[in-house]
């Protein structure tokens, strides 16, 4: 019999061929064999009926299972998968087993908008700026064990536009960050003469040498982590170290000039490679990016942080 093949982290589909007589545990072993290098990795994969959330008895055939020709089957890691989806400024948040498809949490998502059958017929699911096809199970977006993934729901003309952008203008208009700019603790920059999106310009307040800038790329916002410097307004460049805030030694470590064109956080795109990842992530977990429940506010408030001990 003929299924299609599901897994972490990979958008491609695989067809194989298999036996009825074969135990559901050889899809593991045959098809993803680089997730089962012992039998204990085995016990931790698990196997997805398209729709279900119960996985199945890896020690049944697949007969057994009711598993039939032309079947979608997810495996994976993932027992759950968190999903955060985006539209016209509001957000559903929702957990899901990792085969649930496109398809159906589309509806779940329509029904939750409360977007009508003729309105939603105009609308895709869209996941790094790319149509997700109705058979796309939700677990292959993402990997173990983040389990989680950010989606917009959108009309194909919506993407004339960047829709990562709205999603930040959505960000930007939370209470965190409100209250802050209205505090005076931060705000953004005008940069209609400067890089367009995914850059953008903050500033913020130092309790000891009044405003500092920083300069943020957002690429890819906010599937991954922003990357931020500070930023000379006048010179349109890198601020150099002597002016920069180096009075404690957290903002020595954070703000020094170190090989880089970004602040030495963990919650920085360039600085967070494989040199620190293993290091930071056991002292600073509270600073890994997670893309699930992260927003630029993070990295922002950090920083103020830093420079108002």
């Amino acid at each position: 019999m003929k299924l299609f093949i599901h897994k972490n982290n990979s958008l491609q589909f695989n067809t194989v061929e298999i036996e009825k007589d074969q135990k559901v545990g050889h899809l593991v072993k045959e098809f993803v064999p680089e997730m089962a290098h012992n039998q204990d990795d085995i016990e931790d994969i698990e196997v997805y009926l398209e729709n279900q959330d119960e996985d199945f008895d890896k020690g049944i055939s697949i007969l057994e299972a009711g598993i039939k020709h032309g079947d979608h089957i997810f495996i994976g890691r993932c027992k759950k998968i968190s999903v955060n989806i985006n539209y016209a400024g509001k957000s559903f948040a929702t957990k899901v087993g990792p085969a649930t498809s496109a398809k159906k949490l589309k509806k779940l998502s329509l029904e939750y908008f409360e977007i009508d059958h003729v309105s939603g017929a105009e609308l895709l699911l869209w996941f790094n700026k790319e149509p997700l096809d109705q058979r796309q199970l939700i677990g292959s977006l993402t990997d173990y064990p983040s389990c989680g993934v950010n989606l917009i729901l959108a009309a194909k003309e919506d993407v004339n536009g960047d829709l990562t952008y709205d999603l930040f203008q959505d960000h930007l208009s939370s209470p965190e960050y409100q209250s802050g700019e209205i505090e005076g603790r931060w705000g953004n920059i005008s940069n209609e003469n400067g890089p367009l999106w995914p850059v953008f310009f903050f500033w913020v307040i130092s309790s000891t040498d009044g405003k500092f800038n920083f300069k943020f790329d957002l690429t890819g916002y906010p599937n991954v982590a922003p990357t931020g410097v500070l930023w000379d307004m006048d010179d349109n460049k890198v601020l150099e170290q002597s002016k920069r805030p180096l009075k404690t030694k957290r903002a020595s470590q954070v703000f020094k000039v170190w090989g880089k064109e970004c602040n030495y956080l963990p919650c920085d795109r360039l600085a967070f490679d494989p040199g620190h990842a293993a290091s930071w992530t056991v002292q600073h977990p509270g600073l890994i990016w997670n893309p699930q429940t992260d927003t630029f506010f993070k990295y922002l408030n950090e920083i103020y942080q830093i420079l108002n001990p």
